[in-house]
C-alpha cells in the first residue's frame, strides 16, 4: 500500500519520537492527501515538483504514480529526510535539506511548487514567497494546503481542560511567527506578490458520532491519533515555555478522548483550504 512505508515507521524503535509520531499523521492523512491530487486538475506527467517542508516525504510517495519527471522534497529537519529517503529512494526522487526561505536551488527549476501546513508555521513571509517564485517556472503552478482554526467546530462544546490545550497550541504557534487561522488570508497574500489565476478549494472533514450509530473503532481511534500525534510533537516546547504543565496536557488529552466518547452527539468539522495559483 502506498502508505504502509509510513506505518512500518511509525512503529519502528530505529527513529528518535517525532519521526515516529509524524510517520504515522503521514499513514493516517494519505488518503485525505491523494484525494487532493486526484481532484487537482494538473497533470504532472513529465513535471519537475518541489515538495517544501515535505516531512518524511508522504507527497513524493505518491506522487511516485503520477508519473512526475523528478521530485525534490525540501525540509530543514535532517532526522526527517533521513527516514524519509529510507521510505522512498525512487529514481526520480531526491532530497534537500534546507529552509524553505533560502532555497540553494538555481531560478526557474520547477513545474509545480507544493507548500502543505506551511504558512501556519511561519505566516505570510515575503522571503519565503519570494523564494518560491524564484524557483518556480513562469507559468507554473503553486499548490498551498494549510489549516484554517477558526473554521473548527465542536458540538457540545469542548471540555475546559480541551480547549485549554488547544488554545495554548494556538498560541504557541503564534509566539513562533505562525498562525493557524491563515489560509484565509493567503489569496490576497499571493495576489500581492504576483501570482495569478487563484483558486481556492476548502476541504472539511467531519467526525460524527451518536449512540444510535457508534463511529467504528477505527474511525474512533483516528480521530483521536491525530490530535495525540500532532500536539506530542510540540509537547516538549509547549512545557519549556511555560505554556502549560504536562498534568494539563494530559488531562486536556485524555478529556477530549472521552468527548470522542460520548453517549450524546457528538461533531467535529475541520476545514482546511488548498489554494492554487500562477507564477
Amino acid at each position: 500500500m502506498y502508505c504502509g512505508k509510513f506505518f512500518d515507521t511509525a512503529l519502528s524503535k530505529d527513529y528518535v519520537l517525532n519521526v515516529r509520531y509524524m510517520a504515522y499523521q503521514s499513514y493516517l492523512t494519505a488518503p485525505h492527501l491523494l484525494n487532493q491530487l486526484n481532484n487537482l486538475n494538473y497533470p504532472l506527467d513529465g513535471k519537475v515538483v518541489a515538495d517544501i517542508g515535505t516531512g518524511l516525504g508522504i507527497l513524493p510517495c505518491l506522487l511516485k504514480d503520477k508519473n512526475t519527471s523528478k521530485i525534490i522534497g525540501i525540509d530543514l529537519d535532517k532526522d526527517f529526510l533521513k527516514a524519509a529517503r529510507s521510505i522512498n529512494h525512487a529514481e526520480n526522487t531526491g532530497y534537500v535539506n534546507a529552509d524553505g526561505r533560502n532555497i540553494p536551488i538555481k531560478n526557474s527549476v520547477f513545474d509545480a511548487v507544493f507548500v502543505r501546513y506551511v504558512f501556519q508555521h511561519i505566516n505570510l513571509s515575503e522571503i519565503f514567497i519570494s523564494e518560491i517564485k524564484r524557483v518556480i517556472k513562469d507559468g507554473g503552478l503553486l499548490v498551498i494546503v494549510d489549516i484554517e482554526d477558526d473554521m473548527n467546530i465542536f458540538y457540545p462544546d469542548l471540555p475546559e481542560s480541551s480547549k485549554k490545550l488547544f488554545g495554548v497550541y494556538y498560541e504557541y504557534q503564534k509566539l513562533r511567527g505562525g498562525d493557524r487561522s491563515v489560509s484565509k488570508k493567503l489569496p490576497g497574500f499571493l495576489l500581492s506578490q504576483g501570482f495569478r489565476d487563484i483558486k481556492i478549494k476548502p476541504y472539511t472533514f467531519v467526525f460524527f458520532n451518536n449512540e444510535a450509530k457508534r463511529a467504528d473503532a477505527e474511525a474512533l481511534k483516528k480521530a483521536f491519533l491525530l490530535v495525540q500525534n500532532e500536539l506530542e510533537l510540540v509537547k516538549d516546547a509547549l512545557f519549556y515555555n511555560k505554556l502549560i504543565t504536562p498534568v494539563e496536557f494530559h488531562k486536556g488529552l485524555n478529556e477530549y478522548f472521552k468527548f470522542l466518547n460520548l453517549k450524546d452527539d457528538v461533531l467535529i468539522s475541520k476545514t482546511e483550504f488548498l489554494i492554487t495559483c500562477k507564477k
